[in-house]
C-alpha cells in the first residue's frame, strides 16, 4: 500500500505541475496580444481614433495581418493544448507552418520597404536599422524550425514556441506610450524580452527541477541576437551590404 500511495502522490504531483504549466503558457498567450494591441493601437489597430498618418503601403497592412494571425493562432494553439484537444492542435499546426513561411517573406519585404522609405528608430540610420527586421526574421526562422523539429517533444516544442513570442515582443513594447523609450533605445525593446526570458528559464528550471537545454539555447539565441545586431549595424560592411540590397 505504501508503494501505491507513493505512486499516486507522484502522479498527482505531476498532474498539478502540468496544470500550473498549462496555465502559465495560456497566460502568456493572452498577455501577448494585449501588449501588441496597446503598442500598435495608434499606428495600426485603432489608427482612425488617433488620426495618425495612413499606412505607407498595402505591404505594411499585409505584414500587420500576418502578424495578427500569428498572435491569434498562438493563443488558440495554447488553449487547445490546455484543453487537451491535441488532434486539432496538430491540424492547425499545418496552417502555422504556411503562415510562418508567409510571415518571413512579408516581414523581410516590409523591412526592405521601410529601409527604402528612409524609416529608422531615433539614433540609427535607415541602413543600420535594416538589420533589425532582417535579424527578427532570421531568429524567428531558426526558432520556429527548431519547434517543428521538436514537434513530437511537447516540452521542447512549447518552450521554443514561447521564445518565438518573445522574439516578436520588441516592436510592441518599443511602441508603448512611455516617454523614456526613445532615450533608452534598442536596449529597452531587446533588454526587456531578454530579462523576461531569463526569468522564465529560472522559474522553469526551479519548478521542474530540470534544466532544459533546448529552452536555454533558444533563449541564448534570442538574447545574443540583439547585441550582435547592434554591433553589425554599426559596421561599414553592413552599411555597404544594405546599400547594395537597396540598389
Amino acid at each position: 500500500m505504501a508503494t501505491n500511495f507513493a505512486a499516486n502522490a507522484a502522479v498527482n504531483e505531476l498532474a498539478a505541475r502540468r496544470g500550473i504549466e498549462h496555465r502559465f503558457f495560456l497566460t502568456v498567450a493572452i498577455l501577448f496580444p494585449i501588449i501588441t494591441v496597446i503598442g500598435f493601437a495608434p499606428s495600426y489597430y485603432f489608427k482612425t481614433l488617433f488620426a495618425t498618418p495612413p499606412l505607407p503601403s498595402g505591404l505594411v497592412h499585409a505584414h500587420g495581418i500576418s502578424m495578427s494571425l500569428w498572435i491569434v493562432l498562438y493563443l488558440v494553439q495554447t488553449y487547445l493544448v490546455t484543453s487537451k484537444q491535441i488532434r486539432l492542435h496538430m491540424t492547425l499546426g499545418i496552417f502555422g507552418v504556411v503562415l510562418a513561411a508567409a510571415m518571413i517573406v512579408i516581414g523581410t519585404a516590409t523591412g526592405y520597404a521601410a529601409f527604402a522609405r528612409g524609416a529608422a528608430f531615433p539614433g540609427y540610420t535607415p541602413a543600420e536599422w535594416f538589420v533589425v527586421p532582417v535579424g527578427d526574421m532570421l531568429v524567428f526562422a531558426a526558432l520556429f524550425g527548431a519547434a517543428i523539429y521538436y514537434r513530437r517533444n511537447a516540452a521542447n516544442h512549447k518552450r521554443l514556441m514561447l521564445v518565438t513570442v518573445l522574439n516578436f515582443l520588441p516592436p510592441s513594447i518599443g511602441r508603448l506610450p512611455l516617454a523614456f523609450i526613445p532615450d533608452v533605445g534598442a536596449w529597452w525593446f531587446w533588454g526587456v524580452p531578454a530579462v523576461i526570458a531569463v526569468l522564465f528559464l529560472l522559474v522553469d528550471t526551479w519548478r521542474n527541477e530540470r534544466f532544459n537545454r533546448v529552452f536555454a539555447a533558444a533563449i541564448a539565441l534570442l538574447i545574443l541576437s540583439g547585441p550582435i545586431r547592434l554591433f553589425i549595424a554599426r559596421t561599414e560592411a553592413w552599411t555597404q551590404f544594405a546599400n547594395w540590397v537597396l540598389g
